[in-house]
């Protein structure tokens, strides 16, 4: 069972331990692992399982905006292909996404990170796209409509 605990400016330090921790393990898989700082509003958790962080999820969107961008990382290989994703964006998209007054959530995921693409499908999201990044690499456009 998964906890989504608050990420806020009175508990960033964890974070960002577990963000230098992990950062060397995740650069494969995500771009970043943060929400952008571009983004009005922000409901941003840890995934916590047993008392430990391993990862974090996010909801991110403009404030006109009719959607909102899905972030999402399990940096401890150990709690990966558990389930734990997709326990953590049903959650989120259950708790947030009516509060946040929006039609739609989008995500972008690399397209190797097959793992990834499984749990979203998993959760009801569709692709909509294929393109490749700046960055080099090529990438799946998914939405889930609300």
């Amino acid at each position: 069972m998964i906890q989504l605990v608050e990420v806020n400016q009175n508990n960033l330090e964890p974070y960002q331990s577990f963000a230098r921790k992990f950062d060397s393990n995740l650069s494969g898989f995500q771009s970043r692992i943060y929400p952008s700082k571009d983004s009005d509003i922000v409901n941003w958790y840890y995934i916590k399982v047993s008392q430990k962080y391993i990862g974090s999820i996010w909801l991110e969107k403009q404030a006109n905006m009719p959607f909102a961008v899905l972030g999402i990382f399990i940096a401890d290989e150990e709690f990966r292909n558990k389930g734990i994703g997709k326990q953590a964006v049903k959650a989120i998209i259950s708790a947030d996404a009516p509060k946040m007054q929006i039609e739609e959530i989008r995500l972008n995921v690399r397209e190797s990170n097959i793992r990834a693409i499984k749990c979203y499908i998993n959760c009801g999201f569709i692709e909509t796209g294929r393109y490749e990044s700046q960055k080099g690499f090529r990438a799946i456009s998914m939405s889930y409509r609300l």
